[in-house]
């Protein structure tokens, strides 16, 4: 059983990713380690991966877009968002399910 890092901000989580844009379509794969593996189906210019990964990342969590942001890793495949509105226990839960689907 994997268990995804989370580190507790002053706004929110940390949530780590390891981000692999230009795919097919946007998708979660899996763990990377510690971390959630996603496909972003959006190149890295022009920050459009990045905004892909938060906008495919609002609808999976089911969160208003303005509850996630890029808090580190914008020109990096390893990325950490922050994300807040929910608690640790039920975040750890939200992505379980998802990556389980993956």
């Amino acid at each position: 059983m994997h268990s995804l890092t989370l580190r507790s901000s002053g706004d929110g989580l940390l949530l780590g990713l390891r981000v692999s844009p230009g795919a097919k379509q946007t998708r979660i794969q899996g763990f990377y380690g510690d971390r959630l593996k996603v496909r972003v189906a959006a190149p890295p210019a022009d920050n459009r991966a990045n905004q892909l990964l938060l906008a495919a990342l609002s609808d999976w969590l089911e969160l208003p877009p303005d509850y996630l942001a890029l808090h580190s890793g914008h020109n990096s495949r390893d990325k950490v968002v922050l994300v807040r509105g929910l608690p640790a226990d039920e975040l750890q839960k939200r992505m379980a399910t998802l990556a389980g689907k993956a």
